[in-house]
């Protein structure tokens, strides 16, 4: 089965992409985490937290109040989410979600369950933990249900980005944290052989939910355990001996320790109430996981040998006007490449042909890790939003494009641009520019020319990718000083 990319001539590997590239007609074995939310700064994960949140307090409050009906309708909107072909089902595309069926089910469960009643229950990815039921594959329906305004956003905004056409389409029930109700409207969206397709972006899931109650109890609760019954020398606690018969050590297996306590998901409910300490512990383990780029239908994907065809195809891009939309192409791919996960949720801002055809890009900054995290703590700067200017010009750049970049910095979104551009005849005059556009306090523009792009590949040929961020870093350096 053909890949969104293939389908509609975006023709870019996933690790050139943003978004995962599904199959239309076929189910990925990856789950959309809420977790994954709740670890980033960005404004798009932290606004679909916030639906993630309203709508789970609203469950809540409705199971606290004995508000049955209130809260089976809440629940009555979960069903599987076929559109974004994510997951594994039983039943061909059918059966994963939470419908009008269960919902009454579900919500009983709620009901009985210490953790509802107790406060444990903070998040949608707690239930995982905590209540029976609700496994990796129902916590990523539902999460997809409720923020599926942002997914259709962020597939609309991809779509413009790839001239990918859409039409309108019913964009079924999403929830809404202003009247904190379910709503559905006619929304433009993508189609392949009649069905709708919502894309989701590759940070946000895993192979494995990451809230996981198995993997909570074997390695945190149980090992705690463990140390607690070794502390007290009670009667789970196995004395070994040497061969002499002296003692040699005491030890507490963990299977006897599994053995000994409840397997049901109200004993994680007791113990992390009497250990809250516990929780956190797991959930900031969890916050320091590395983002990766998920391997996509089980493709052998190798880095080295993508840095390497990005470089024989820049190579092949002549400069000037007629190039600059392949060139632009390419920036799009390269940049989302070379700097995932910190650069993500590419947009088209507008298009523009002023003599030369012009496109703007902005990036997310997810904040990550090194630079672009350091550089989002300066007040001055800010950094939320990065602007990207591609001048696959013949000429040397001037400060006609330098104030381009200047005019669309913003106070709250960031000042901070990259100029994606050939080589320059005069490197030491364009850095003087950059030098002058940060003392005057108008932000950040980090020249990129072929040479820095070259170099960065060539760092993830050599498996240095690492060293990328000191590139980034030297560059921003020879700006400000």
């Amino acid at each position: 089965m053909e890949q969104f990319s293939k389908i509609f001539n975006i023709n870019r590997e996933q690790a050139e992409l943003d978004f995962v590239d599904i199959s239309p007609g076929e189910d990925l074995p990856l789950y959309l985490d809420p977790y994954a939310l709740t670890t980033r700064e960005d404004t798009w994960s932290k606004d679909a937290h916030e639906l993630v949140l309203t709508f789970f307090y609203e469950v809540i409050q409705s199971v606290r109040h004995g508000n049955k009906k209130r809260g089976v309708q809440l629940l009555s909107h979960l069903g599987e989410p076929e559109e974004t072909h994510l997951g594994v089902s039983k039943n061909g595309n059918k059966g994963r979600g939470i419908g009008s069926i269960q919902a009454e089910e579900v919500y009983e469960t709620l009901k009985d369950s210490k953790a509802a009643q107790s406060g444990l229950l903070e998040d949608l990815s707690d239930l995982a933990l905590f209540i029976p039921g609700i496994g990796r594959d129902k916590i990523s329906d539902i999460t997809t249900n409720v923020i599926r305004k942002s997914l259709i956003d962020y597939t609309q905004a991809q779509c413009l980005l790839y001239s990918v056409p859409t039409r309108k389409v019913s964009s079924g029930f999403y929830w809404c944290s202003d009247n904190r109700a379910w709503k559905q409207d006619f929304l433009d969206l993508p189609i392949y052989e009649h069905q709708k397709i919502i894309l989701v972006p590759k940070y946000t899931v895993r192979y494995q939910v990451g809230v996981d109650h198995s993997n909570f109890r074997q390695k945190f609760v149980l090992e705690f355990l463990q140390e607690e019954h070794l502390r007290a020398d009670d009667s789970l606690v196995t004395a070994l001996k040497n061969h002499d018969g002296s003692l040699k050590k005491k030890v507490v297996y963990k299977k006897t320790v599994d053995s000994h306590y409840p397997k049901d998901k109200d004993f994680l409910s007791d113990f992390s109430s009497a250990h809250p300490e516990i929780v956190d512990k797991y959930k900031n383990q969890l916050k320091e996981k590395v983002s990766k780029i998920p391997d996509i239908n089980g493709q052998y994907f190798i880095e080295a040998d993508l840095a390497k065809q990005l470089k024989e195809e820049l190579s092949k891009i002549p400069t000037g006007n007629k190039s600059s939309n392949t060139y632009h192409n390419f920036c799009l791919s390269v940049i989302s490449f070379i700097f995932f996960p910190n650069l993500i949720y590419p947009k088209k801002e507008k298009e523009i042909n002023e003599g030369r055809k012009r496109i703007d890009i902005t990036y997310t900054n997810g904040k990550d890790n090194g630079f672009f995290y350091r550089i989002s703590l300066d007040k001055h700067i800010k950094a939320n939003t990065i602007y990207v200017e591609c001048k696959n010009y013949t000429d040397d750049i001037k400060n006609p494009e330098l104030d381009q970049l200047i005019g669309r910095f913003d106070a709250n979104m960031g000042r901070l641009g990259i100029l994606m551009f050939r080589k320059s005849d005069n490197e030491q005059i364009l850095i003087k520019r950059c030098k002058d556009v940060a003392k005057q306090s108008h932000g950040i523009i980090l020249p990129i020319d072929d040479n820095f792009i070259n170099n960065c590949l060539q760092l993830i040929q050599d498996n240095k990718r690492e060293e990328i961020d000191r590139k980034v870093n030297e560059l921003y350096q020879t700006v400000i000083n």
